[in-house]
């Protein structure tokens, strides 16, 4: 399950990255580029604190 997690953390790193460059290509506003940025930051987050919180409850 720990294993899963994790990797689940990098795939959303990942998607995150992908959502982030192409996002950016196509904005026409700073908060456009800040939804952006948010929203490619929670793909990368979100999982994390998830496998995080598995991991301490190990």
């Amino acid at each position: 399950m720990n294993n899963f997690l994790w990797s689940l953390t990098a795939a959303g790193s990942l998607i995150g990255m992908v959502i982030l460059g192409v996002g950016l290509m196509s904005v026409e506003s700073a908060p456009q580029e800040a939804a952006i940025a948010a929203i490619a930051l929670a793909c990368a987050v979100l999982p994390y604190c998830l496998a995080r919180a598995a991991s301490e409850l190990k």
